[in-house]
């Protein structure tokens, strides 16, 4: 997932959109090594919990969605925790995340550099990188 988040962050600074050829196949490979982890773990019943954590994600980033706080690209990225993670690491890097965005945008503010658009991924990508500790 570290290598999907820093690809995510450097196409959200250069070109301002994280593209769906990177987005669909890392949550594949998410569900598949999720998987295959339960099978070995003998929890096979994981899959539902990965199901419904996706779709609580998906519940909740709705209206950040709706109110253009977060784009369609940011959303998906968020939703790739899901499938990688299990749901205590998830709500972790996801709850990061925004705290980490929103240092960002205080940040930006005081030094009156703040753009229409700020790139979400390298928030999140920072997030993944501090689970790892």
């Amino acid at each position: 997932m570290t290598l999907l988040s820093i690809a995510a962050a450097w196409f959200d600074v250069k070109k301002s959109i994280i593209p769906n050829a990177l987005l669909f196949p890392g949550m594949g490979v998410g569900v598949i090594l999720r998987t295959a982890a339960d099978i070995y773990d003998g929890n096979c019943s994981d899959i539902f919990v990965m199901a419904a954590e996706v779709i609580v994600l998906f519940v909740f980033l709705w209206p950040f969605y709706g109110m253009g706080g977060l784009g369609a690209g940011d959303c998906k990225l968020l939703l790739m925790a899901g499938v990688f993670l299990p749901v205590n690491q998830a709500i972790f890097v996801i709850a990061s995340a925004f705290f980490i965005a929103a240092i960002e945008i205080i940040f930006l503010k005081l030094i009156r550099k703040m753009r229409k658009k700020i790139p979400f991924a390298p928030a999140f990508l920072l997030a993944v990188l501090l689970g790892w500790l």
